[in-house]
C-alpha cells in the first residue's frame, strides 16, 4: 500500500494541471456556410491587462482547403500578425478602454468573396487596478481642517456647509485604475454623544486628457459597479460634505477612505484623510443647575440658618472658541439653601450669586470624558437670605445640568 500512495500522488497532480490548463482556454465552434468546415478560435487566458500580448490559434477541419480564414481582433489600433500556422498574436495597446472585444473573422473563398463573420470568442481587457495613497490625491476645500480633535479648526454653520473632498486627478500615478472611495462625516455633540452621520461611496480616475474617452470610462466603471449608479460626472472631481443639523459647537468628523467592499486591493486602515472641524457657536451660554449646596464656611455663623438642600441657579458659562469647552469657572445667581427650588422664607434659604469652580468641566479639558450633564466642586457665595444679614458662604457643590 506505501508504494502505491507517490504514483496515486502524481497522478492526481497531472490531472489537476491539466484541468487548470483548460481552463485557460476559451473555444468557439464556427460552421462556415462557404465550405463544410469547422472552425475552433482558442485564446490562452480568460482576462488580459494593457500591455499584455493576445495569442489566438484556429483549427480547421479541412487545412487544405481553398478558403482563408483570418481573425479581426476589434480593439482599435490592434492587428493580428501571422506567427506560424494558423497562430496570431497583437499586443493590446495601454491606452485601450478595459471591456470586452469580440473576434472576428474574415473569410475569402476561393471565387473571391470575402464575408465577415461575428463569433462568440471574447477577448476580455480589463484595467489594472491598485488602491492608491488616499493623501496623494484627496484634499478638503476650502479649509483643510485639523488632523484631531484638539487641532480642529472652527467655522461657521455656512463654511461647514461649503467644505469639498476635491480629487486632484491628476496625482493619481499611471496605471492605478479607477479609485474607489467611501466620504464618512460624523457630527459629534460637546459630550462626545454620535448626533448623526453620513457616508457617501464614490469614484474618481487618472484623467487621459481626453474628455469623451474620460466620459467613455466613467460610463464604463459606472456600469460595472453597480452600488456608484448614482454618481454624476461632476462627482468625479469634487465632492460636497454632506450635514443636516450643527449643534453649537460640535464636531464634525470628514473621513475618507477607499472602499473595501471592492476587492482591489489589500486592507490597510491607515491609507485616509481625516480631518475635524468645529461648529462656532456663541461664547457666552446658561444654562439651569439643581444642585445640593454643603456650606463649608459661614462668615456670620453666629446667625445661623437652618440651610436647606437644595439650590436653583441660572449659570453663565464662557466658551473657549479654540476648544469648543467650557471654561471651567462659571458665575450664577438663584435661590440657595431651600428646601424646594421657590420654597424662600424667614430662616429657611434666600438668594444668592455664585463663582463655582466646576471640577467636572476641569476634568473634561483634560479630556477625561465624563458622559452625565453633572457637575460639582467648589463655590464662593454672597448670600441674602430673608430677614437676616447677608454673609459669605463657601460651598461644596454637586448638581445636574438642565
Amino acid at each position: 500500500m506505501p508504494r502505491l500512495v507517490i504514483p496515486c500522488l502524481m497522478l492526481l497532480w497531472a490531472v489537476g494541471t491539466m484541468s487548470a490548463e483548460a481552463e485557460l482556454r476559451s473555444s468557439v465552434l464556427i460552421r462556415l456556410r462557404l465550405a463544410d468546415e469547422s472552425v475552433i478560435i482558442s485564446q490562452e487566458k480568460p482576462v488580459y491587462f494593457p500591455g499584455d500580448t493576445v495569442r489566438l490559434s484556429i483549427i480547421r477541419d479541412d487545412s487544405v482547403g481553398m478558403v482563408v480564414v483570418t481573425p479581426i481582433l476589434t480593439i482599435e489600433g490592434t492587428t493580428l500578425q501571422s506567427a506560424g500556422d494558423n497562430a496570431y498574436i497583437a499586443v493590446i495597446p495601454q491606452d485601450v478602454t478595459p471591456g470586452s472585444y469580440p473576434v472576428r473573422l474574415d473569410v475569402l473563398d476561393a471565387q473571391g468573396r470575402r464575408l465577415l463573420y461575428e463569433t462568440a470568442c471574447v477577448v476580455e481587457v480589463e484595467e489594472y487596478q491598485d488602491v492608491e495613497q488616499i493623501g496623494r490625491y484627496v484634499r478638503i476645500v476650502p479649509e483643510a481642517g485639523g488632523k484631531d480633535p484638539k487641532t480642529a479648526v472652527t467655522l461657521s454653520r455656512g463654511q461647514i456647509r461649503n467644505l469639498q473632498v476635491v480629487f486632484q486627478r491628476d496625482s493619481i500615478r499611471e496605471g492605478m485604475g479607477p479609485q474607489f472611495v467611501t466620504i464618512k462625516t460624523t457630527v459629534l455633540l460637546r459630550r462626545g454623544t454620535t448626533a448623526q452621520t453620513f457616508e457617501r461611496r464614490v469614484m474618481t480616475f487618472r484623467s487621459h486628457g481626453d474628455p469623451n474617452r474620460d466620459r467613455a470610462m466613467f460610463i464604463q466603471y459606472r456600469t460595472a459597479y453597480g452600488p456608484y449608479a448614482a454618481i454624476r460626472t461632476d462627482e468625479l472631481e469634487c465632492v460636497q460634505v454632506v450635514v443636516d443639523s450643527l449643534p453649537n459647537w460640535a464636531l464634525v468628523k470628514v473621513s475618507v477612505e477607499p472602499d473595501y467592499t471592492i476587492k482591489i486591493g489589500a486592507f490597510d486602515r491607515s491609507n485616509a484623510v481625516t480631518r475635524y472641524f468645529r461648529v462656532k457657536g456663541p461664547r457666552i451660554e446658561w444654562g439651569l443647575t439643581l444642585g445640593i449646596p454643603k456650606v463649608l464656611y459661614d462668615t456670620r455663623a453666629k446667625d445661623s440658618i437652618d440651610y436647606g438642600k437644595t439650590s436653583a441657579m441660572v449659570r453663565l458659562h464662557y466658551v473657549d472658541g479654540a476648544s469648543g469647552q467650557r471654561f471651567p469657572v462659571n458665575l450664577g445667581f438663584g435661590t440657595f439653601g431651600v428646601n424646594s427650588p421657590v420654597d424662600v422664607g424667614v430662616g429657611r434659604g434666600g438668594f444668592a450669586t455664585s463663582v463655582f469652580l466646576d471640577v467636572i468641566e476641569l476634568m473634561r479639558r483634560l479630556e477625561i470624558e465624563i458622559g452625565v450633564k453633572v457637575n460639582a466642586g467648589l463655590e464662593l457665595t454672597p448670600f441674602v437670605p430673608i430677614k437676616r444679614k447677608a454673609r459669605l458662604l463657601f460651598v461644596a457643590h454637586v448638581g445636574l445640568a438642565l
